[in-house]
């Protein structure tokens, strides 16, 4: 029975275990562990280890050696009483303890992070971690080089036929939809999943305040503006009516809202990525009540103080908000809205605001704001952008639309950013240009010069932003800028000492 848990500044009583009447499935056994495809992940105890997973026949000398990584701070821990909705990570795990119902949230924890970057846990940490599982956040901390090393290694296991490709974005608008036909457009809001991976420890999304009619115009607007991007690689176009007329383009459809008094802002925006989205509940509340357990992955940047103490930052997920308004004699259907823009897991491109909660640790910093012609220029630069990475990934057959190797997030909003400002904010940024480049040059010498001033334009912003596998003169001003909390509300303590290392 894990012992009781209570986020900074709480009553002791607050403790993570689950008392509703609701029936509890049965807890995991750690022999059986949650593996991504493939074969990786830690082997279950009392299996044969392979060749690449030596930690099953590791000793107790292992916590003898990594003694000192014990005795340390985590970078995980929060600053006390700072966020009284959140607890601990450390403390959740050591709370579970090295039960079978620890060794099996540690086992998906590690799991989850090998299937999500691909980077191989040493077999000395993974055994340090199902013995003491506070320990397993360890295995958070990274490097930009180790991230971009794994999903190297992810597209090498898609390509040897180990992991399955992602599962393509489903779209609900028909194949030509009249933008006049929004409020009649199928939906259906989705429902927040949690799912338990052990008592008291849960993972999933908490719905979102947005009203119905305001999250239904984003999807759909997100989608329009999503497909009508992708039409010049789709062999089939899909075509959005506007103010009778049809449109395929999304720069000719933007015009058209512009004509009709609509404006665009663009806002450039970061949070911390909320890696492993984890919860624990309130005991006795009915439904359940949830609190946060902070548990992004932690970047290790290399830059270092006067006593050789490393700077820590949580890895920081970014998005260009794209917000469109009517004007006041705009005419015909109400289609105000908010939408982002970034590369992820799920593919590139423009997705909705508002589907889930944003947990308050994540925290939120406003990098640049475009507004007028100059914010019209960075949603087309997206538009171009989101078809230049889905052609790329499919001429190279590369594993979640080229997550990882055409960029992450971070990049492809630093894209637009560097492309309509001059400069970036984010960090780290992991994009090799040479996945993008064959497609912008193919684009540019064939026969049709309609984007060719975007795409020279995003040509040059990717040749200017760096790469963040090496350090470089940006590294530390951008590692500094995406830290998103003002001052004194940074949630970890190792956060708090990267702000004054990085010079912040």
């Amino acid at each position: 029975m894990p012992v009781p848990l209570r986020p900074s500044g709480a009553p002791a009583t607050v403790t993570p275990a689950r008392t509703d009447s609701t029936p509890r499935p049965a807890a995991p056994v750690p022999a059986a562990p949650v593996a991504p495809p493939g074969g990786w992940g830690p082997t279950a105890p009392g299996a044969t280890p392979t060749r690449g997973d030596a930690f099953g026949v590791l000793t107790s000398r292992v916590t003898e050696r990594l003694a000192p990584l014990i005795a340390g701070k985590s970078n995980f821990e929060l600053v006390p009483g700072r966020y009284p909705d959140a607890v601990g990570l450390p403390q959740v795990l050591a709370a579970l303890g090295s039960s079978p119902q620890g060794q099996a949230a540690v086992t998906a924890l590690l799991g989850q992070l090998q299937q999500k970057t691909g980077i191989a846990v040493p077999p000395e940490v993974q055994a340090l971690a199902l013995s003491h599982p506070e320990q397993a956040t360890r295995a958070f901390e990274v490097t930009p080089k180790q991230i971009a090393a794994g999903m190297d290694g992810i597209n090498s296991a898609y390509h040897a036929g180990k992991v399955k490709q992602v599962e393509p974005r489903k779209f609900a608008l028909p194949q030509k939809f009249d933008l006049a036909n929004l409020d009649a457009a199928p939906w259906t809001r989705a429902k927040p999943e949690m799912k338990e991976l052990a008592p008291g420890l849960f993972s999933g999304d908490l719905p979102s305040a947005t009203p119905d009619a305001e999250l239904k115009r984003n999807t759909v607007m997100a989608e329009v503006f999503q497909r009508l991007s992708s039409n010049p690689g789709s062999a089939e176009k899909f075509e959005a009516a506007y103010g009778g007329k049809s449109f395929t383009r999304l720069d000719d459809l933007l015009g058209a809202l512009k004509a009709d008094g609509y404006e665009v802002n663009v806002s450039f925006q970061q949070r911390v990525a909320n890696f492993a989205n984890l919860k624990t509940a309130v005991p006795g509340s009915t439904p359940p009540v949830f609190l946060d357990v902070p548990a992004p992955l932690m970047i290790k940047t290399g830059m270092v103080d006067s006593t050789g103490k490393e700077a820590v930052v949580p890895s920081a997920h970014s998005e260009m908000i794209v917000s469109l308004r009517a004007g006041p004699n705009t005419r015909g259907p109400k289609l105000d809205c908010d939408q982002k823009f970034y590369q992820g897991v799920s593919g590139t491109g423009f997705f909705p605001v508002g589907s889930f909660a944003d947990p308050k640790w994540c925290g939120k910093s406003t990098l640049a704001e475009l507004k007028g012609d100059k914010a019209l220029e960075a949603v087309k630069l997206a538009g171009v952008f989101t078809d230049v990475v889905q052609q790329s990934a499919r001429k190279l057959d590369l594993y979640a639309d080229g997550y990882g190797i055409t960029g992450v997030c971070n990049d492809s909003v630093a894209v637009i950013e560097q492309a309509t400002t001059g400069r970036a904010h984010e960090y780290p940024l992991l994009m090799k240009d040479s996945a993008l480049a064959p497609e912008l040059e193919r684009r540019l010498s064939d026969a049709d010069p309609s984007d060719d001033a975007l795409c020279q334009t995003l040509k040059k912003a990717i040749r200017d932003l760096p790469s963040d596998v090496r350090q470089n003169a940006s590294s530390r001003e951008r590692a500094k800028a995406s830290i998103p909390w003002a001052a004194g509300r940074e949630p970890f303590a190792s956060t708090v000492d990267a702000r004054k290392i990085l010079g912040g």
